[in-house]
């Protein structure tokens, strides 16, 4: 009797339905991986952002324009915050505040803005910040909001006086669309 070579075909059966299975647990598990980098890429920007802001807060705070009305860092060529905008001693909301405190600058330069890495929206006071891909419809942000100086507001009279606190800038981030 001779004796052939070869798998027979219910062990190819049972092999397919094993990769089935595996491909059925395995992919979901890949598929958001794209969500996942674009989470941690917000992520990251904030970190950035955040180290942004205390590195010129602090050099604010060193060179004295931290003050209360002072918007504007030293004159032109003194140091190297003297390109940057300030507002209540925190970089200001714009391209010209936290933007130019960022290292590559160039990914957030809207002269750019079919090869930037991000898309920014100003809005008053705040800043909203998305990876280009994702767009700024999505929950996919950074939202940097300027700092605001207290406000005194006294009635005449023997009206109380109210106050609005000293608020330092901050940063607000969204993943839940990533």
């Amino acid at each position: 009797m001779r004796k052939t070579a070869g798998f027979t075909l219910i062990e190819l059966v049972i092999v397919i339905v094993i990769l089935g299975i595996l491909g059925a647990v395995a992919a979901p598990r890949f598929i958001n991986m794209q969500g996942d980098a674009y989470e941690a890429n917000v992520h990251a920007l904030n970190g950035s952002i955040r180290s942004a802001m205390t590195l010129a807060n602090t050099k604010a705070i060193l060179d004295g324009y931290d003050k209360l009305g002072t918007t504007a860092a030293p004159q032109k060529g003194q140091d190297e915050l003297s390109n940057v905008d300030f507002v209540q001693g925190f970089p200001a909301a714009s391209e010209d505040g936290i933007i130019a405190m960022l290292q590559d600058a160039d990914s957030f330069n809207a002269a750019t803005e079919g090869t930037s890495s991000y898309i920014i929206e100003k809005d008053d006071e705040t800043l909203t910040i998305a990876p280009r891909a994702r767009g700024l419809d999505g929950n996919c942000t950074v939202v940097y909001t300027e700092a605001e100086a207290a406000v005194i507001a006294s009635g005449s009279g023997e009206t109380a006086v109210t106050a609005t606190p000293y608020q330092p800038a901050k940063t607000v981030v969204d993943v839940s669309g990533c």
